[in-house]
């Protein structure tokens, strides 16, 4: 760590910084052009959607983009930093004075988490912020002008052999599983035929583990006169976890409000599996930083005047893409619940981190 105090401590640190500002910028305007032709697509194509609203979506959506692709923008701004160096014969001049590989790996390293602790806990805020609200003025602008999409509230099924229970609500919470102002509309099979035959109207209607509590209820039938109740049990065959999966994005949930979100979940029974992945992945995401810049910084010290240097570029590149497939492979594993989330998030920055140190070991030591 005293490296990075030093005067080329400092210059490796600016140069590093520098490649990945550049990356960055690549990132960023590739995004912004992708991102338009494909608001314009699948949204201009059903509303009246102008170039400037189009752009105004794809903003709010840029903070968590740019969130999901700053490990590729590490890995190529590390390694166009450090050949950068060794174009310029800074890198030959490095090492011929004693300094070693493991020095380059401490400023890589150290800018990566540095970047990734201010992702988690301020881009990644305020990008859920944004892309929350990027998902209600896109549902806002298709309920404006498509007939076929919903106007207003939400709509729930739920039935077995013996009948059907239609759901309608005004509202649902930010857990997923608690609507505001639900309407139940409950039909049975009568004769081979569907037929209503009752109808309640919640104020609040709570999933639970097999059934829904309802608050404060008027309940009507047919020919019949309004009943008030002030609590009921409704049985279902929902699954609670399909319903928060379907009702709350992980994307909208930022690192502060993940872990109430999490326990608040536990506490009512359910398996909030994606966002406990979630979660894991946000506290391993510095070490994933770290570790895609000590892999971009140890595959280009390869001199030059060796040869092949395009070769390990090529070989780093390799490295970083098929870290990023395992941990979509481990992080599918997860939701299924064949193995634990914390242990699909941190095996790929790990198994990173170790063939990073692997490389620079044999290296420096041959």
């Amino acid at each position: 760590m005293s490296f990075l105090l030093t005067r080329l401590g400092r210059y490796i640190t600016a140069r590093l910084l520098t490649g990945v500002a550049v990356a960055l910028v690549g990132v960023v305007v590739s995004i912004l052009l992708i991102d338009l032709v494909e608001q314009m697509r699948s949204v201009g194509t059903r509303t009246e959607l102008s170039i400037l609203e189009a752009l105004r979506f794809t903003l709010l959506k840029t903070p968590m983009l740019i969130e999901q692709t700053l490990p590729f923008v590490m890995l190529a701004g590390t390694m166009m930093a450090v050949i950068g160096l060794n174009r310029s014969s800074e890198l030959v001049s490095m090492r011929a004075a004693g300094v070693s590989a493991w020095r380059f790996l401490a400023p890589a390293a150290f800018l990566g988490v540095v970047l990734g602790v201010f992702t988690i806990t301020l881009l990644n805020p305020l990008g859920a912020h944004l892309y929350q609200s990027f998902e209600a003025e896109k549902a806002n602008a298709l309920s404006q002008y498509s007939a076929q999409a919903p106007r207003n509230g939400i709509w729930i099924r739920q039935g077995d052999p013996e009948g059907q229970v239609v759901i309608h609500a005004d509202s649902v919470d930010a857990t997923g599983v608690t609507l505001t102002g639900a309407t139940f509309m409950f039909f049975e099979v009568q004769d081979d035929v569907l037929r209503f035959t009752r109808r309640m109207r919640a104020q609040k209607a709570e999933l639970k583990p097999g059934f829904w509590q309802l608050t404060d209820i008027v309940e009507a039938t047919p020919g019949g006169r309004p009943v008030r109740h002030a609590h009921l049990a409704i049985p279902t065959s929902l699954d609670a976890t399909e319903l928060i999966n379907r009702f709350v994005n992980p994307a909208t949930l930022s690192f502060w409000r993940l872990p109430g979100f999490i326990s608040e979940a536990r506490a009512a029974g359910f398996a909030p599996t994606r966002y406990e992945l979630k979660w894991q992945n946000l506290l391993a995401y510095p070490l994933l930083l770290a570790t895609m810049a000590g892999l971009g910084a140890t595959f280009s010290l390869q001199l030059q005047r060796l040869g092949n240097l395009a070769r390990w570029g090529s070989a780093g590149v390799g490295i970083g893409l098929f870290l990023f497939f395992y941990a979509q492979l481990a992080g599918a594993f997860a939701i299924t619940q064949t193995v634990p989330a914390a242990a699909a998030a941190w095996s790929a920055p790990l198994a990173g981190a170790f063939i990073a140190l692997a490389m620079v070991a044999f290296l420096e030591d041959g």
